[in-house]
């Protein structure tokens, strides 16, 4: 299952570097490296890093980003996440905005060996002015999950699964002062053939510009699955993340 996701993680960044060759001078980007405290299926102080690149015009936005987790206590590993997406917008500035995205997911301790995940959907940006930006958006969700075996070796292996799933997405974006800036996502999947099986994930962020191209990041995010892959896993996860963040 590691070589899959992998296999997947090298399509998504062969895929960025072929098109930045194309469109050189067009690219964003940003880059963040922080701490934060975990309590859920992992309770400890751990290590975070993400980052995106961006090519955006009239026509077209071309994003690639990633998210590691990564931590151990006492020499032994506890936590280790490892998530890829890439996603097309067509018409960005309009209004409504349709959108291509595949996404890969690894993480052993919420019970996934790989959850590779296609989605398409629209955006609809309703407020849109200077200082602020609402907007929603809406996706059907295609998945295939890999589980991970259980730890108890006399349980019989969880079946792989297809899922289809309904994305519900509602943005909020604000200027608050001349070098603050809060936003708030929150992401509501239900399966489509069984509405009880649900994700919820949430994240909230204030951040305070340093430098020309410096933040400091303060969020907290918030995962909910209302049926996890395994009793053992707890249904909520929540972090508090402090980070220092790069744009470039």
């Amino acid at each position: 299952m590691k070589s899959r996701f992998l296999i997947t993680l090298s399509l998504i960044l062969i895929f960025n570097s072929a098109y930045a060759q194309q469109k050189k001078g067009k690219w964003k980007g940003n880059f963040s490296l922080g701490g934060f405290y975990y309590y859920g299926n992992v309770d400890k102080f751990d290590i975070r890093s993400q980052g995106s690149v961006l090519h955006k015009d009239s026509l077209f936005e071309f994003s690639s980003s990633y998210k590691t987790n990564y931590g151990r206590t006492e020499g032994i590993e506890k936590n280790r996440e490892i998530k890829g997406t890439l996603k097309c917008d067509w018409k960005p500035y309009s209004m409504l905005s349709p959108f291509l995205a595949i996404s890969a997911y690894n993480n052993i301790y919420k019970g996934y060996d790989l959850r590779l995940s296609g989605l398409l959907g629209a955006k609809y940006s309703f407020l849109t002015k200077p200082n602020y930006a609402y907007s929603v958006s809406v996706a059907a969700i295609y998945s295939i999950e890999n589980y991970t075996p259980p730890a108890d070796t006399t349980k019989p292996d969880l079946p792989n699964k297809e899922k289809f799933r309904l994305s519900i997405r509602p943005k909020i974006k604000h200027k608050l002062g001349k070098n603050v800036y809060f936003q708030h996502i929150t992401f509501y999947r239900p399966n489509i053939f069984e509405f009880s099986d649900y994700i919820i994930e949430s994240k909230t962020t204030i951040k305070n510009k340093l430098t020309k191209i410096l933040f400091l990041d303060l969020s907290f995010e918030y995962e909910y699955v209302n049926k996890p892959p395994s009793a053992e896993i707890k249904k909520s996860d929540y972090v508090f993340i402090v980070s220092l963040q790069v744009k470039f």
